[in-house]
């Protein structure tokens, strides 16, 4: 299998990241309208719709450019580091607002395969990648998160090569998801 090295900022098309925090505060959460995707969202390696807040309409459209849609990779920043997942093309929704602990990634699909290159992230070489710039004072965080993450190289397959390796592992998770839940009903 042949691979090319690429920089991330080769490939993508849009990275923000989520709300500065006195733009979203606590007062801004209602019980339903636009979700917020944070760090509970992120545990596997795509974005759960398990969503516990929501902002109105509105108020995600004012902070439009941290809204991340379906297709979009959600990074933490800050907190739990090495979080990363993709907003799948089933979510239940089309749009999330990004927490202030993110940032979100689109990806040009014509050159990278997106549960691909989250499934990479998620091996030691990956992870090392993502946290090789984490800062340790205080709270653990991402330094320049949107710079350095544009600057990650990566080997890179062909796009079909891409596709049949990722088909492969969401094969292995689909079997792994359903044995944790029968798991779980047999325990309840």
């Amino acid at each position: 299998m042949e691979c090319k090295a690429i920089q991330l900022s080769e490939m993508i098309t849009d990275i923000a990241a989520g709300p500065f925090g006195s733009n979203l505060k606590v007062s801004c959460f209602v019980n339903e309208g636009f979700p917020i995707i944070d760090g509970a969202n992120l545990k596997g390696f795509k974005v759960t719709d398990n969503i516990t807040k929501f902002v109105t309409e509105e108020k995600a459209r004012s902070l439009h450019r941290s809204i991340a849609k379906r297709g979009d990779i959600i990074v933490t920043i800050s907190g739990t580091l090495g979080q990363i997942a993709y907003i799948p093309d089933d979510s239940k929704y089309e749009e999330y607002l990004c927490s202030q602990r993110q940032f979100r990634v689109t990806f040009d699909t014509t050159k990278v395969y997106v549960p691909y290159l989250v499934f990479y992230f998620h091996t030691y070489e990956g992870q090392h990648k993502i946290l090789s710039f984490a800062n340790q004072v205080g709270v653990p965080a991402l330094s320049q998160p949107l710079k350095n993450f544009r600057q990650i190289i990566i080997q890179l397959p062909d796009l079909d090569t891409q596709k049949k390796i990722a088909n492969i592992v969401e094969l292995v998770n689909g079997k792994i998801e359903q044995n944790e839940r029968i798991n779980n009903n047999l325990a309840a």
